[in-house]
C-alpha cells in the first residue's frame, strides 16, 4: 500500500473516480507506475508530457561512473554491464523494494527502468528537447511555436494519435510555462488523454519549472499545481 507523504512529498487524490498522483521528482513516478501494475497484474502504456524527453537508460548516471573508475577504455561495454546486472538483482514485485530505487535513479532514467521491470509496454514521450531514437517507444519532437502547449493543434503537428492499449498519463509541470497555458480553446486531445488513462501521474520538478518558466509573469508552481488540477477535474466532469 501507497500513502501520501510516503516519498518525494507524494500526494494521492481521487479527483471524480480518477487516481491522481503528484510527487516533487520526477523518477519517484516509477514506484507508483510499478504499484499500479502490480495491484493490476498487468503492463501500460505510458503517454508523458514534459519539457525533457526523460528516457535515458536505467540507472546510466551511476553506471556510467562506476564503469569510468574500473576501466576508461571499456566505458561503454562496462555501463552497459553494470546496468544489466543491476535490473537482474531487482524483484520486481517487491513494492517495498522499488520504492527505495528513485534514489538511485536520475531524474530522466525512470521510463526505461519502468519498462525493463515490466510495468510498462511502450511510451509517448511529448517533449520540446529531443525525439530520441530507441528500439522501443514513440518520440514526438515540438516545435517551438507549440511549447507549453494542450491544444489540438500542438497534437496533431507532432503526429500523435490516441493510444488503443491502456495507458498512464503522465504530465511534468515544467512543460508549462505560463498561465495562460491551460487556456485550451481546442481540447479534444487533452480531454481524451484525462479521461481515458487509468490514472494520472503529475510531477512537480520545481527546479526545472522555475527554470522555464516566462520571468514576466507571477506564475508559480504552486498555481501551476492548482490550475492543471483544475482541468483535470473540469474535463472529468
Amino acid at each position: 500500500m501507497i500513502n501520501n507523504g510516503d516519498f518525494s512529498n507524494l500526494k494521492i487524490l481521487n479527483i471524480k473516480g480518477k487516481k491522481v498522483y503528484i510527487v516533487d521528482q520526477h523518477q519517484y513516478t516509477l514506484p507508483l507506475w510499478a504499484y499500479e501494475s502490480i495491484i493490476s497484474d498487468e503492463s501500460y502504456a505510458l503517454v508523458s508530457i514534459d519539457y525533457h524527453p526523460d528516457t535515458n537508460p536505467p540507472f546510466w548516471q551511476t553506471a556510467h561512473y562506476k564503469a569510468i573508475m574500473k576501466d576508461d577504455e571499456r566505458v561503454e561495454v562496462l555501463t552497459e554491464l553494470f546496468i544489466e546486472e543491476r535490473l537482474k538483482s531487482i524483484d520486481s514485485k517487491n513494492i517495498r523494494r522499488i520504492i527505495d530505487l528513485p534514489k538511485d535513479l536520475n531524474n530522466d532514467e525512470h521510463i526505461h527502468t519502468a519498462y525493463a521491470l515490466g510495468y510498462l509496454n511502450h511510451y509517448h514521450m511529448i517533449n520540446c528537447m529531443d525525439a530520441h531514437e530507441y528500439k522501443w517507444g514513440s518520440h514526438y519532437l515540438i516545435g517551438e511555436e507549440h511549447f507549453s502547449s494542450l491544444e489540438d493543434e500542438m497534437f496533431e503537428s507532432i503526429g500523435f494519435k490516441m493510444p488503443e492499449d491502456k495507458f498512464i498519463l503522465d504530465i511534468d509541470l515544467d512543460y508549462f510555462s505560463s498561465i495562460n497555458s491551460f487556456t485550451v480553446s481546442s481540447d479534444l486531445f487533452i480531454k481524451g488523454l484525462i479521461r481515458k488513462s487509468e490514472f494520472i501521474t503529475i510531477a512537480r520538478s520545481k527546479k526545472y519549472f522555475e527554470y522555464l518558466k516566462k520571468p514576466q509573469e507571477d506564475f508559480t508552481l504552486e498555481t501551476c499545481e492548482k490550475l492543471c488540477l483544475k482541468m483535470i477535474e473540469n474535463y472529468l466532469g
